[in-house]
């Protein structure tokens, strides 16, 4: 048992999150997800996006199916794509790792203003963007108006689900108006 309790504290520090698991139950039964924590004997574990709690009295054993090294972030080797915004006015530029836009942004500008807008994303492995942060790094205009605009954009756009990759993926969208 102290075995079993040292392998997840070890395992939890060095990146749990992004392992899938499979916990074999004293009964036989074998549960297959991401193991998330352990707290006062309690192993909290995703099933299918739901959390489920296993008292670990009732585990047997816990194996690492599968490790994913990479953790989310943005890598400068990331290549950068470019697709038609939903309205098919702008192009737009994205670069985020093992992912390709399914649903491009639809933009529009009410005035004349001008300016590259960059907005930084995660995104969940079903492919949804869960933040949008305009104004990064790489953005030419500091216009309130482009910058709120292109936030909003991007918080539409859609990618590939990567049901094996981390749980967030960080990237950037580039819009030019």
């Amino acid at each position: 048992m102290k075995k079993l309790i040292l392998t997840l504290l070890l395992a939890s520090s060095i990146g749990i999150g992004y392992a899938q698991h499979s916990v074999v139950l004293k009964t036989g039964d074998k549960i297959q997800g991401v193991v998330m924590s352990l707290n006062d004997d309690v192993l909290v574990m995703y099933v299918n996006r739901q959390p489920k709690e296993i008292m670990l009295r009732d585990v047997s054993s816990i194996f690492f199916d599968e490790y994913v090294p990479y953790d989310g972030k943005l890598l400068d080797n990331t290549p950068t794509k470019k697709i038609k915004s939903a309205d098919g006015n702008y192009i737009v530029e994205y670069a985020i790792k093992d992912r390709d836009m399914t649903q491009a942004p639809r933009l529009s500008n009410a005035t004349e203003k001008t300016g590259t807008v960059v907005v930084e994303v995660v995104v969940n492995r079903a492919g949804t963007v869960l933040k949008a942060k305009s104004g990064v790094t790489g953005s030419t205009t500091s216009d309130e108006y482009l910058l709120t605009k292109a936030e909003f954009a991007c918080k539409g756009a859609q990618f590939n689900e990567h049901p094996k990759g981390p749980l967030e993926t960080t990237g950037t969208i580039t819009i030019h108006y």
